[in-house]
C-alpha cells in the first residue's frame, strides 16, 4: 500500500540502478506496453523474493533524474475504458494494482505498485511476461525462470500476509513483545536499528519503502501483545476449558490466551498443567508435581496443535478441553496426513515459516519428533494409547490419564498395540509379546492376555508378524505398512 508516495519515490531512485521489478519510464503511454510491463514486473518480483513491483513515469532510467510526465493514468481510457478497468479485465490472474500521482516541484510522477500472483505467474492477454536484467521478454522463452516462477507462487503462505501496513518502529515496540521474541532467538537486547534490521531478515515486518513497516501476519502470530487487534486474528488465541464432570455440561473455567504464540508458550503450557489433576511426590527429598498426564506429552501435541492449525479457516483457534479422566487438544483444520501415520509420515505442515520459528526458539522438536516424544513419555507412564482424530475440518487429539488394563476396551487395547508397534518400527525395536506387556504394564504370567490384543490387532489389519514364518515364542511384529 502506497502510504507516502514522495518517500516511495526518493527511495527507489537512490538505487543505483532499475532492477527486474522496478521500471522507470517517460515518453508516450502506450496500454498494450504497460500491460506486458505490468506482467513482467509482477513475475520478476515473484521469482526475486519482492512482495511489490513498481512501474513508474516520469523518471529517466539512465539517470534517475525526476523529468515529470503530462499522462495522468487514472484519467486514460482505452475504448470506453479507464485504463486500469481495461488493464484489469486483461490480466490473470487477476492481481492489485494501486495507482498514486505526486509531485516535485512541478514536475508529476505516476505510480502503479503491483503485488505479485500467489496463485500462478501473470499473463496479460493470454501470455506472461518476466524481465531479463532490463529486456521485457516472454517468460515461455526462458523455462528455467517460467518453472522458477511457478514454484514461487505456490509457496506462498499466510504467514506472509500483512497484518499491518506502513508501521512506525516505535508502534511495533508498542504492539509487539520484541525484546521477549529476539531473545529467545539468540538475539540480547539490541538496540532499535539491529532489531528493525533482525525482524526484516525474519520475515516479521518488511521495509515498505517509504519511511515504514508493514507487519507480517508471522510477526502477529509470533509476538503480538493482543492478537484480537489485529483483522482476523480476533479468535486465534488458545482457549482452554476445564469441565466438572466427564462431559461439557458444567464447565469450571473457561479463558482465551490474547498474546502471540511464541512469547506466551510457556505460560499457557504451565496454566493448563495447573489445571489439570495432580499431585504431590517426594522425589530425592524434593516434593514434585506429579501429573495424571506427563507434561511432555501435553506440551508436544499442543506445540503441534498451534503449529499446524488452519490459520484461514473461520472460528476459534486451537482448544484445549481438560477433564477429570483426559485432555481433549482441538486445532481447526484437517490433518495434512492420515491420523493412523502420525508416528511414522514426515511432518507436513501449512505453515512452514511459522514452525520453522517455532522450533529455532525451542517450542518444538525438529519434523515429526514431537509426536514420538509423547507417545514416548505415555509408554512410559503405562497410560491409554491417546486418540488421533479428524472431527468436521478439525483435528482432535484425546489424551487419557490411568486406566488398568482391565477397564481398557478392545479398541483401546488394539490402539495401544499399534501404536507401539509404530514406536517400536521408528526404533528399529520391533514389538513382541513381552514388549508390549511391559507397555500395557502386565506380568510375565498374564502373557496369554497380550496374545489376545495382538491376534485383535491383526485382525483389525493394524500389525504384521516382521516373518511369517517365525515361531510364537519369539515372535516380532510391525504396524501393516511397514
Amino acid at each position: 500500500m502506497i502510504h507516502d508516495p514522495a518517500k516511495l519515490i526518493r527511495t527507489l531512485i537512490s538505487r543505483p540502478r532499475e532492477t527486474e521489478w522496478l521500471e522507470f519510464k517517460v515518453g508516450n503511454f502506450n496500454p498494450e506496453s504497460v500491460g506486458k510491463y505490468v506482467s513482467g514486473l509482477a513475475n520478476s518480483a515473484i521469482f526475486a523474493g519482492e512482495n511489490k513491483a513498481y512501474f513508474i513515469l516520469g523518471i529517466e532510467d539512465d539517470t534517475h533524474q525526476i523529468v515529470g510526465t503530462n499522462i495522468k493514468i487514472d484519467e486514460e481510457r482505452v475504448g470506453k475504458d479507464t485504463f486500469l478497468f481495461w488493464l484489469n479485465g486483461r490480466l490473470t490472474p487477476q492481481i492489485n494494482i494501486e495507482h498514486a500521482s505526486v509531485d516535485f516541484d512541478g514536475k508529476t510522477v505516476q505510480i502503479l505498485c503491483i503485488d505479485p500472483s500467489y496463485q500462478h505467474p501473470v499473463k496479460f492477454n493470454g501470455d506472461a511476461y518476466i524481465r531479463i536484467d532490463t529486456s521485457l521478454q516472454q517468460l515461455a522463452r526462458h523455462p528455467e525462470r517460467e518453472r522458477a516462477v511457478w514454484q514461487a507462487t505456490s509457496r506462498f503462505a499466510f504467514e506472509q500476509g500483512i497484518a499491518r501496513s506502513h508501521a512506525t518502529i516505535d508502534a511495533i515496540y508498542d504492539h509487539f513483545e520484541v525484546h521477549k521474541l529476539l531473545t529467545a532467538l539468540g538475539v540480547a537486547r539490541p538496540n532499535v536499528a539491529l532489531a528493525a534490521d533482525r525482524m526484516v531478515a525474519e520475515d516479521l515486518i518488511l521495509d515498505n519503502q517509504q519511511g515504514g513497516f508493514d507487519v507480517t501476519n508471522l510477526m502477529v502470530l509470533a509476538a503480538a501483545k493482543d492478537m484480537r487487534s489485529f483483522s482476523g486474528f480476533s479468535r486465534k488465541g488458545v482457549r482452554v476449558i476445564t469441565y466438572a464432570g466427564k462431559s461439557k455440561l458444567n464447565s469450571k473455567s473457561d479463558a482465551e490466551g490474547k498474546k502471540g504464540y511464541a512469547v506466551s508458550f510457556g505460560p499457557l503450557l504451565a496454566y493448563i498443567m495447573d489445571k489439570i489433576p495432580h499431585r504431590e511426590q517426594l522425589q530425592h527429598g524434593l516434593r514434585v508435581k506429579v501429573y495424571d498426564i506427563p507434561e511432555v506429552a501435553v506440551r508436544e501435541i499442543l506445540a503441534n496443535a498451534i503449529i499446524h492449525q488452519d490459520f484461514t479457516a473461520r472460528g476459534d483457534g486451537p482448544v484445549v478441553e481438560i477433564y477429570p479422566d483426559k485432555v481433549k487438544i482441538i486445532n481447526p483444520g484437517k490433518p495434512l496426513i492420515p491420523t493412523d501415520r502420525f508416528i511414522d509420515s514426515p511432518s507436513r505442515s501449512r505453515n512452514d515459516r511459522f514452525g520453522h520459528l517455532m522450533r529455532r526458539i525451542g517450542i518444538c522438536e525438529e519434523r515429526g519428533s514431537g509426536i514420538d516424544r509423547a507417545l514416548t513419555e505415555i509408554e512410559k507412564n503405562v497410560l491409554p494409547a491417546p486418540i488421533f482424530q479428524e472431527i468436521e475440518d478439525t483435528t482432535v487429539v484425546t489424551l487419557f490419564k490411568s486406566r488398568d488394563f482391565a477397564d481398557m476396551t478392545r479398541d483401546d487395547r488394539v490402539r495401544a498395540c499399534y501404536q507401539h508397534a509404530c514406536l517400536g518400527w521408528e526404533k528399529n525395536d520391533y514389538m513382541s509379546n513381552g514388549s508390549l506387556r511391559k507397555r500395557l504394564g502386565l506380568t510375565d504370567k498374564q502373557y496369554p492376555l497380550i496374545s489376545i490384543v495382538i491376534a485383535d490387532a491383526r485382525d483389525a489389519k493394524l500389525i504384521r508378524p516382521l516373518d511369517e514364518d517365525q515361531a510364537n515364542r519369539n515372535a516380532r511384529y510391525v504396524p501393516y505398512w511397514a
